[in-house]
């Protein structure tokens, strides 16, 4: 049988393994009580009918969290306007006004329209290229589709929100994967959109230029980052159990409260908060997140530095470099991002780094291993990262992995003892087994096949370690790697139980380094790259030079 085909054979038996297994594992979480008495009892509750006041609303639904607790949202039409989290005695937990808040989290700046088309315009200089037909363009339309979640949560309609999403993820997936397999080269010449527009200008003009809108927009991100009024629940929970760690404190079963499920992460999103924490601890959503915010802007700065990584040999690479870290900068949605705070403006820096890095396998996989212990999604690349490495490169990778997992380990150990270890394992587990009204198979009324499209995800991550495995070529090409790093993350958020836009952080970087970057033109041969450790992961394979050309 050829071997072409064996990647695709493992990925279709994994599918064909897994659907029926995830399938049989499939159930809902139990309600804690009917839907109409949760219902009743939320409306006894003062602070449920002040969050209703004024808004119309039409109808109300009630879902399980989890066992303990059942959501109950009312809506005006389609627009949810108000939610509450009640305890199966009736008791209610929390209440959200979502019809009074300007913004569901974060600055309401960044939601402005003509913030969101003064970003989306300079997507498109930096992003785009001329002539207009060709397949770079259709990527920054993709791209800018995911504005429409944005502007869809803002108005309470989560449901639609995230069925808005999909269109451009699938289109975002398939792209992604076929670049990463070799099949998705635009090889038609084309020019930067910025060279095209500016071509009176002289190259160092140009440059000049582009140093200045960088300047521009990364003090706008501190500005509207840092003052931002409203972040995320994630933020409060991160900094929360980094606060309780200072304290000699397991954030598992410690935590506040205050914030439903705070402790659903794995150790490090807390633990590598600590430095914060210390010197501005959080204790409740009363206290100031501000650090939290400034962490999640450094963040975002910190990956446009990765994307204007270059090398120095190749030509324009300055000015290629200058235009990936303003592609990211002004993706429309960040902005909006980072001034939640979230930490999934982190795990895109630690991502970032992890592929700009993967030449060296011990530093990639320490990267990615932390990723993982910070947010779980990144472990489902590890395969990947393994897959073309051979002899002592894969016996130090798979060692960095170990010390990395062994460490975090040893922290909750130090922590909470064996105890703190199962903490950990229940706390995480809710991750698996929540409902959540953003979910895009609940909102199309669908989730019977969630399932299969999990067992499609798992096929997608073999067949692409074995695809990897068999041709290390492909390995030495970081675009690729980026690409389909890129791929089974977009397909991870596809059959998630919950999606929010927040997460689109998670793979824009790795977009700019794969569909937003253009060969560069044959300034050296093969191997000649001579920088200290930049090498393929198999010697065999040659280096490419590449210019980020967004």
């Amino acid at each position: 049988m050829p071997r072409r085909w064996g990647s695709a054979i493992l990925a279709l038996v994994v599918l064909l393994v897994a659907a029926p297994l995830l399938t049989l594992s499939l159930h809902a979480p139990r309600q804690p009580m009917p839907a109409r008495e949760a219902v009743h009892d939320a409306l006894r509750s003062r602070a449920v009918v002040a969050a209703l006041a004024g808004t119309h609303w039409s109808s109300a639904e009630a879902s399980a969290i989890d066992g303990q607790l059942e959501r109950v949202s009312f809506f005006a039409g389609g627009r949810q306007v108000a939610q509450a989290a009640l305890r199966a005695d009736g008791t209610v937990e929390q209440v959200e006004a979502l019809a009074h808040e300007a913004v569901p989290y974060g600055d309401w700046i960044a939601y402005e329209p003509a913030v969101l088309a003064g970003l989306s315009a300079l997507f498109i200089l930096m992003a785009g290229v001329a002539p207009l037909r060709r397949r770079r363009n259709l990527d920054v339309l993709a791209m800018l589709s995911m504005v429409a979640p944005v502007v869809l949560l803002q108005r309470g309609y989560l449901g639609g929100s995230t069925v808005a999403a999909l269109p451009g993820l699938g289109y975002l997936l398939v792209r992604c994967t076929r670049h990463g397999l070799g099949r998705g080269y635009d090889t038609l010449p084309s020019t930067p959109l910025y060279d095209w527009i500016t071509q009176r200008l002289a190259p160092a003009q140009r440059v000049r230029v582009l140093r200045l809108l960088l300047i521009a927009l990364m003090l706008v991100f501190v500005m509207v980052g840092v003052s931002s009024p409203s972040a995320v629940d994630v933020a409060y929970a991160a900094m929360e159990g980094a606060t309780q760690i200072v304290r000699g404190l397991l954030p598992y079963g410690h935590m506040p409260g205050d914030i439903i499920h705070g402790d659903t992460y794995p150790i490090l999103t807390y633990a590598l908060y600590v430095p914060v924490a210390w010197v501005a601890p959080v204790n409740s959503i009363l206290s100031s997140v501000d650090a939290g915010l400034a962490v999640a802007v450094l963040a975002a700065l910190a990956t446009a530095a990765a994307l204007r990584a270059r090398r120095p040999a190749a030509p324009g690479a300055e000015a290629a470099g200058l235009r990936a870290a303003i592609t990211w900068l002004s993706f429309p949605p960040l902005m909006a991002i980072a001034s939640t705070g979230t930490t999934d403006v982190v795990l895109a820096a630690m991502l970032a780094f992890a592929v700009l890095l993967w030449r060296r396998p011990a530093a990639s996989m320490t990267l990615l291993a932390v990723a993982g212990w910070f947010k779980l999604a990144p472990f489902a690349l590890v395969p990947v990262w393994l897959a073309p490495l051979r002899g002592q490169r894969l016996l130090t990778a798979i060692a960095a992995l170990i010390g990395v997992s062994a460490a975090a380990i040893g922290l909750v150990w130090a922590l909470g003892g064996i105890h703190g270890l199962a903490a950990m394992v229940h706390a995480v587990a809710f991750q698996w087994g929540r409902g959540s009204p953003q979910s895009p198979w609940a909102a199309l009324g669908i989730t019977g096949l969630q399932p299969v499209g999990q067992a499609c995800v798992l096929g997608l991550i073999a067949g692409v370690s074995a695809r990897v495995r068999h041709h290390p070529a492909d390995a030495g090409d970081r675009t690729r790697v980026a690409a389909l790093a890129a791929a089974i993350l977009i397909a991870l958020q596809i059959v998630a139980d919950s999606w929010t836009f927040l997460y689109l952080a998670w793979f824009v970087p790795l977009i700019g380094m794969s569909l937003f970057v253009e060969r560069a033109p044959d300034v050296a041969l093969a191997g000649t790259d001579t920088r200290a450790g930049d090498r393929s992961p198999d010697p065999a394979v040659p280096n490419r030079a590449w210019v980020v050309h967004t």
